[in-house]
Formats: C-alpha cells, structure tokens, sequence
C-alpha cells in the first residue's frame, strides 16, 4: 500500500509538472505561490481531481473534501493578511470551503458514520480562523462570512447527532465553537447552543471560487 501511495504521489507530480510546462505563458507570468495552491489554479484543480479519482471509500473521500476545504481556507486566509485585501476573493473562498464542508457533511450523512475526530477538531480550529480574518471586515462582510459558519456548525453539529451518539458530544462540540468565536457573533441564538437561523440572501458582487 505504501509502495501504491509513492507512485501515485509521483504520477501526480509529473502530471502536474508536465501541465505547469505546457501551459500558456500567462498562466506561467502569475506568482508560483498562487499557481500551486490558488483553487482557481488549473493545476490545483486537476490535483483536486485526481485526488477525488483515488479516494475510493467513504473515509477518504471525507478526507480529500476536509483537505479541499482546508486549501480554500488557507487561501482566503494569506488573501486576508495582504495590504490591499480583496475582500471579494476571501468571501468567494470562504463561501467554497462551506460548500465542500456541507458536502462532507451530507457524506458522513448518507454513510450513516459516527464523524470523524479529526474533521471535529479541525473545524473547531477552522471556526476560530475565520473569526480572526473577521476582525478587520466591515459588518456586510461579516455577516456573510457568519452565514457560511452557520451552515458549517450546522452540518457538523447534525452529523454528530445523527451519528447516534449521546447528546452530550453534540452540546461539547457546540461549546468548543461557542469558545472560539466572538461573544459578539451572530452564529449561535443568545443564550443558546443553537445555530441562528441564516440570512436567505448572498450579497451581490461577490467573485465566484469553484469549490
């Protein structure tokens, strides 16, 4: 098995080296940072695609769209952090890493699996990520953002509780996020460990990131 993993690794390697080579010299002229890990990136979509192609069981795939959704969510995050941040391309990522996530999500549902530690704790990290990259947005960018927390928290606060598991792991779990994020946050109803409803509408303008 390790031996199959060192190959594939290496087949990727040289299929994507092999694409980096040939393609058109404006996609060569962008910065290689953004090339190898933008998802708009025509190589990271095809390394995206290749790792959905051999994620044969239900845990790897869970893996691969966690993965997915950690690449969008560190993107938005170093977009974030830049002078002139275009707060367009963050919301857009963020708004790609909750659909992956909720696609996890309805996953873990259909396969009727208990949620894997892993996905738990990372989405706690996750959360708290995002609410330091909220600081500085104005209060329209932060309710979209929070409308894609929601739906997250959600997703994995039903999974765990239709995993049938005590109830118990679903309040810590709440408890854990409701630690992480802002006291001032409108994910959580006051006083609660429920997710507030969302809002129906998406802002206009906001540049679109396939997930």
């Amino acid at each position: 098995m390790r031996k199959f993993y060192k190959f594939f690794k290496f087949l990727t390697f040289s299929f994507v080296l092999f694409v980096f080579m040939s393609s058109p010299k404006s996609v060569l002229a962008a910065p290689i940072n953004e090339i190898l890990s933008s998802p708009n990136s025509l190589i990271v979509r095809i390394q995206e695609r290749i790792e959905s192609f051999f994620a044969f069981n239900m845990e790897q795939k869970i893996v691969v769209l966690e993965k997915q959704a950690e690449r969008r969510l560190t993107q938005a995050e170093n977009l974030a952090k830049t002078k002139d941040v275009d707060v367009d391309k963050v919301l857009s990522l963020i708004k790609s890493y909750e659909t992956l996530k909720e696609k996890q999500g309805n996953l873990i549902k259909v396969a009727s699996t208990t949620v894997p530690v892993e996905v738990k704790e990372q989405t706690v990290q996750q959360q708290a990520r995002i609410e330091d990259m909220k600081e500085d947005m104005s209060d329209d960018a932060k309710e979209i953002i929070e409308d894609s927390q929601r739906t997250v928290i959600k997703t994995m606060m039903d999974n765990i509780e239709d995993s049938g598991v005590e109830k118990d792991e679903v309040t810590e779990f709440a408890e854990e996020i409701k630690n992480v994020i802002d006291p001032g946050s409108n994910i959580f109803a006051p006083g609660t460990l429920e997710v507030a409803p969302g809002s129906p509408e998406v802002a206009p303008g906001v540049k679109d990131v396939k997930p």
